[in-house]
């Protein structure tokens, strides 16, 4: 199989804005509940990191007005969109696997849907590093999956886009964010068609 994580970034780059706009409908009034419990957590003019920012809609353009943010993503097309939607927000393309950020760097960190696209046996250490960015007391939103599955779909979303998943059962999640220190504040599954995805709300204990 081709490198999991070029079919991530030519799948994406391939979408750019249908991505956003397949979902819009289900994903963005979801989205507004999952970032207001969020925010909660955090003081103003928190510095925050996005894994997995796409096009910065809602989730840049929400958190920017009040935080100082941060958005990452692996596809170049994906980061051209957020720059253009969200201009109060700094993005920049980067692999989450590769990242280096001094302890404690950041209030706060929002996955959302992006860990399931990192090869699952990647996943434990990268949990544990964004423990490490988080200042104490630090919050991560996150949206992981609910069954453990691993594989690619052929023209999702548009005709010749592939998209890689990759992603542990929500008690192995729960567990993994446990065991790298978090305190699991929330939990919600989130239905998707006939399957769906695990929502958690965790701090730096």
């Amino acid at each position: 199989m081709t490198d999991p994580k070029e079919i991530v970034k030519e799948g994406y780059d391939r979408l750019s804005s249908d991505y956003r706009r397949h979902f819009a409908a289900s994903y963005e009034a979801s989205y507004s509940s999952w970032l207001s419990s969020f925010v909660q957590y955090l003081q103003a003019d928190s510095k925050i990191l996005e894994l997995g920012c796409g096009d910065g809609l809602p989730v840049a353009q929400f958190l920017s007005q009040h935080h100082h943010f941060l958005g990452l993503d692996i596809s170049p097309a994906q980061v051209a969109l957020a720059r253009a939607n969200v201009p109060d927000g700094s993005f920049e393309v980067a692999d989450m696997t590769r990242l280096s950020f001094q302890e404690g760097e950041f209030a706060g960190i929002v996955a959302l849907y992006s860990l399931i696209h990192v090869p699952i046996e990647q996943q434990p250490a990268l949990i544990e590093a964004m423990h490490n960015w988080l200042k104490a007391d630090g919050c991560i939103l996150a949206v992981v999956g609910a069954k453990a599955w691993t594989g690619i779909e052929k023209d999702w979303i548009v005709p010749g886009t592939t998209m890689y998943w990759s992603h542990a059962d929500s008690s192995t999640y729960i567990k993994w964010f446990s065991s790298a220190g978090f305190t699991i504040e929330e939990t919600k599954y989130i239905p998707e068609g006939d399957s769906g995805h695990t929502l958690i709300i965790a701090r730096k204990a």
